[in-house]
């Protein structure tokens, strides 16, 4: 139902942009680990949900995080990264991607990235890398990349370190390989917003072998309490500096909940991106709107639906007029170049100039994307866009004439 206010016309009933959705098993697991007595770290809900994540990710073994920040400063400490050393990552991306390299110490350089996949590709990453450099994070921006093998190959042969940051790229693929599974460590992501969710929680993907018995290390207070667990020592010890890096048992289960359930949530998010593009594609380049690309031989993960508005349209207008039509668009990563704290020593010499990431960065929409939205909404929403776009776009017209 619509109602008018001051002349515009105001949906009644407003489509969230994000919503969690409730697998079956939830209330019954998070039950079972409540009666267990076992709430912390590295429960049986937590080998639970950590065995069907390897499954998804070519056997690769996956330690539990507290969030994807936490996996991320996980993955930094176990770079041993210094003052000396310099950390290659697109500037579209969220501060924890920053933030987890920066308190190691360590220099950041900022990389721009393609202008269709909205992610930094091989391209970009060679004009970024210098002599410092001794670790390389690639960001699967949407879970979307085109260069990711060419990256892996690239960073071998110069004896840089790939660390993955796949929070939004979990059942993603390239080439059938698994996103995540690329470089020697991958993060993964299970907040709110997330395909499959816990609330809060993340995970570190250990692909190279050599690292796994120190990863368990720095993740348990710098402790061999795992081996100690396992049966390997009669004791354990504090063997280096590490943190507390453990996802209670109990949002395990609920993870565990919505991992038996991703088949279904996948399938829906899929929907939803397939009727979303059914409508816009046909009408982007009247409208001006660029939606970002998915490369061929790769199967994204449907996490979001992201597309540049036309240059000369506001956003901030967009987004108003978005929600007076009852759909909550949002924008998404402002560009960490140009934050505050990207100063020395973070930043060695001038900022440099990405401008791509800058284009994108004011021009970033998503729309709306959760497994229970209907089609019926989310043809709401591309509907509404256009209309907006439309007459936004003729005001700007007018103006120019």
């Amino acid at each position: 139902m619509r109602v008018a206010r001051r002349g515009t016309l105001y949906c009644a009933a407003m489509i969230p942009f994000s919503k969690h959705c409730t697998a079956p098993r939830e209330a019954q697991y998070v039950q079972e680990s409540l009666a267990s007595g076992h709430l912390s770290g590295d429960g049986p809900f937590t080998r639970r949900a950590a065995a069907i994540l390897g499954a998804h990710l070519n056997g690769a073994p996956v330690l539990l995080t507290p969030s994807c920040s936490d996996a991320l400063e996980l993955a930094a400490l176990l770079c041993d990264l210094g003052p000396d050393d310099e950390v290659v990552m697109p500037s579209l991306t969220f501060s924890s991607t920053a933030n987890a390299f920066a308190i190691r110490g360590a220099a950041l350089r900022f990389a721009d990235v393609d202008p269709t996949t909205f992610s930094m590709e091989l391209p970009q990453l060679q004009a970024a890398v210098t002599p410092a450099t001794r670790v390389v994070v690639a960001v699967h921006y949407g879970g979307v990349t085109r260069d990711i093998a060419a990256m892996r190959d690239y960073c071998l042969a110069r004896g840089l370190r790939l660390v993955e940051d796949n929070a939004h790229g979990l059942f993603a693929s390239c080439g059938g390989q698994p996103l995540g599974t690329f470089g020697p460590l991958g993060t993964l992501s299970f907040h709110g917003t997330k395909n499959v969710s816990c609330g809060e929680g993340g995970a570190v993907v250990v692909s190279d072998p050599a690292l796994l018995e120190r990863a368990e290390i720095l993740r348990e207070k710098g402790t061999d309490r795992h081996r100690f667990l396992r049966g390997e020592v009669d004791r354990y010890t504090w063997r280096e500096v590490g943190s507390s890096f453990l996802l209670a048992d109990v949002l395990a289960a609920l993870l565990t909940a919505q991992l038996e359930y991703a088949a279904t949530i996948q399938a829906r998010r899929h929907a939803l991106v397939q009727r979303y593009c059914e409508l816009l594609a046909p009408r982007a380049a009247e409208l001006g709107l660029e939606l970002q690309q998915v490369p061929s031989g790769y199967q994204p993960p449907a996490h979001l639906l992201a597309m540049l508005l036309p240059r000369g349209v506001e956003r901030a207008r967009v987004l108003v007029a978005m929600r007076e039509r009852g759909v909550q668009a949002t924008s998404h990563y402002e560009p960490l170049h140009l934050a505050p704290a990207y100063r020395p020593p973070l930043r060695r010499g001038a900022l440099p100039s990405l401008p791509v990431t800058e284009d994108i960065g004011c021009r970033l929409l998503r729309l709306p994307l959760f497994p229970d939205l209907t089609l019926e909404a989310a043809e709401r929403g591309a509907v509404a866009l256009c209309e907006v776009l439309q007459q936004l776009g003729a005001g700007a017209r007018g103006r120019a004439t």
